[in-house]
């Protein structure tokens, strides 16, 4: 071991990690990600039983509906729940919401 090594004090992990999400542009996208984590508490039980926030990315919020008519519902109810996750999240943290688009049934696109 060389002489000239200087001798540091353990840097702890929450730190290390920390700079690392930083350097990666990953802080972002973890923070994006307590969003959805949230998402029950900032749409309320009732409805996270039925909607959920399935992706969140460069400010556009992701939601699947279980129904339809809760679609229908939450999107006029858009502007309210925009305000309320900007309130908590901050301005910049969802700038649109959109809906998931699945094909339904099984087997494919039909011919």
């Amino acid at each position: 071991m060389s002489r000239d090594r200087k001798k540091s004090r353990p840097e702890a992990v929450g730190s290390i990690l920390d700079s690392v999400l930083r350097q990666t542009g990953l802080d972002r996208r973890a923070g994006e990600r307590s969003l959805l984590d949230a998402w029950s508490e900032v749409a309320g039980e009732r409805v996270a039983g039925h909607v959920r926030a399935v992706d969140i990315e460069d400010g556009v919020l992701v939601l699947d509906a279980d129904h339809a008519a809760w679609r229908q519902e939450l999107t006029l109810l858009f502007p309210e729940l925009l305000r309320n996750l900007r309130a908590r999240f901050g301005a910049n943290a969802v700038r649109e919401i959109r809906w998931l688009h699945q094909r339904r049934g099984r087997g494919g696109p039909r011919s």
